[in-house]
């Protein structure tokens, strides 16, 4: 008779331990199964990079760095953008750009900010996402070789631009800056307001400012629906000019034509729009 009870009672208690188990693993799950739509539950960062390195499009200087896993957002692969930028920098201020003190918005990989620095600039590579930094900073360190040919450093910050705080404390101990420099951050126009903000905090009168962006718009559509090319400025650029006209000057300075496709990069031209204070 005791034998009875006792199996009956462990037998109980397996019941109710699976059925505890199986309402944690429902009360869990919710989020991610909801309404018959089945979504993935989001995956953890086991690594800040992945075997396939992307090399910089520097002439006097190599520079490659990992991109990122996909749970890092669009700044962890390597732009188009962010390439032409180097060149142009490369092949118009390289003289001017040793012994800078350069401040970089959206960093992503590092890529722009590190051949910049291998160039004698002092850059200070800043981003919202923190993943994304650390990524940054192993780039900085796989690279150090070339950073220490090239005279320049390379440092993180995080920055959000909705921070106005954060924001004027990077400029106060980092700044003053000799050149502001950007890669497709222009893709939002909701965080224009903020950029503009941003750039009217981090800026003098003698800080020059250089955003490279791809026409994708403009590009989609010749290409899917016909119609006639419109000027270079009538999409972001018009959109975030409207909004810096009050306080700088602005100007298209450089024109990439579109150059061959490279994984997720379709080949769209990229502009370089140049600010300064008014």
């Amino acid at each position: 008779m005791l034998t009875k009870l006792l199996f009956g009672r462990r037998w109980l208690q397996r019941v109710f331990r699976k059925t505890t188990e199986c309402r944690s693993e429902k009360r869990h799950s919710h989020r991610y199964f909801r309404r018959g739509n089945l979504t993935a539950a989001p995956a953890p960062v086991t690594s800040f990079d992945n075997e396939q390195r992307v090399r910089s499009s520097l002439k006097n200087a190599r520079v490659s760095v990992a991109e990122g896993v996909p749970n890092m957002g669009v700044g962890r692969s390597v732009w188009e953008s962010g390439l032409r930028l180097v060149d142009y920098l490369e092949g118009n201020h390289r003289e001017s750009l040793k012994g800078a003190r350069v401040l970089e918005l959206g960093t992503g990989t590092g890529i722009v900010g590190i051949s910049v620095a291998t160039m004698g600039a002092d850059v200070v590579m800043t981003d919202r996402e923190e993943k994304l930094l650390g990524l940054v900073n192993r780039n900085v360190e796989t690279n150090k070789d070339s950073l220490v040919r090239g005279g320049g450093t390379a440092r993180t910050e995080l920055m959000d631009w909705s921070n106005r705080a954060r924001t004027t404390n990077i400029a106060l101990t980092c700044g003053p800056f000799d050149y502001i420099i950007a890669s497709d951050i222009l893709y939002s126009s909701p965080s224009h307001g903020m950029l503009v903000e941003t750039l009217w905090q981090c800026t003098s009168v003698d800080t020059t400012v250089l955003i490279a962006y791809p026409s994708r718009d403009l590009e989609w559509e010749v290409r899917c629906k016909g119609v006639d090319p419109v000027p270079p400025d009538e999409r972001c650029h018009h959109k975030f000019a409207a909004l810096t006209a009050e306080r700088f000057r602005s100007e298209i300075v450089s024109y990439f034509p579109p150059s061959e496709p490279r994984r997720g990069n379709k080949g769209y031209s990229v502009y370089i729009m140049k600010l300064q204070l008014k």
